[in-house]
């Protein structure tokens, strides 16, 4: 093996020796990941309004909520490319848009500022179909409100109470609400 000096002032082999043991002690410390997006399909403004929607569903309380199950993150895998609900990405990335605009035509203000109670309200009206009517006028993009929830809601249900490596139910949050583990 060549023993040259390297431009550095090192040979080669005192070279691959600082580089394992470097490589070895961040294997043992462990390098930071670069984190990006939590969600890749969701933008940022969706993804806080599914946060606030999951929770309005799975409300926290001594269990995690929808939001701290990591529902969203299961319905923007799902919704993904290689997700089983990938139909359902237009009706998510139209649908939670449309939801904070009526809640701001009803209640002056986003969606994710709502209380729990105006949550609540407006979330009961939109599943009997009182909204329906705004999707004629389009900012549904031509979906139901109350289809919409329908939708979510089993959705919510399935990232639950479905197994953690689908995205949702982090921490096995419902089975240890079951009694499961």
């Amino acid at each position: 093996m060549d023993e040259t000096n390297t431009t550095q002032g090192l040979n080669r082999r005192s070279f691959l020796k600082i580089s394992a043991i470097w490589a070895g002690g961040a294997w043992i410390v462990g390098v930071p990941t670069v984190k990006g997006r939590p969600t890749n399909i969701l933008n940022e403004e969706q993804a806080r309004i599914m946060d606030a929607l999951a929770d309005a569903i799975i409300p926290p309380g001594e269990y995690a909520g929808g939001k701290d199950a990591g529902l969203t993150r299961f319905v923007d895998q799902q919704i993904g490319r290689h997700g089983y609900l990938q139909n359902d990405r237009e009706m998510y990335q139209v649908c939670l848009m449309a939801l904070n605009k009526g809640s701001i035509q009803d209640f002056g203000e986003l969606f994710t500022n709502l209380d729990d109670k105006s949550k609540e309200q407006y979330l009961k009206k939109m599943e009997s179909g009182e909204y329906n009517s705004r999707q004629a006028a389009g900012e549904w993009g031509g979906f139901s409100p109350s289809g919409f929830f329908n939708t979510v809601r089993n959705h919510c249900m399935m990232g639950f109470y479905g197994s953690p490596e689908h995205g949702g139910n982090k921490d096995y949050v419902s089975y240890r609400m079951l009694g499961l583990i």
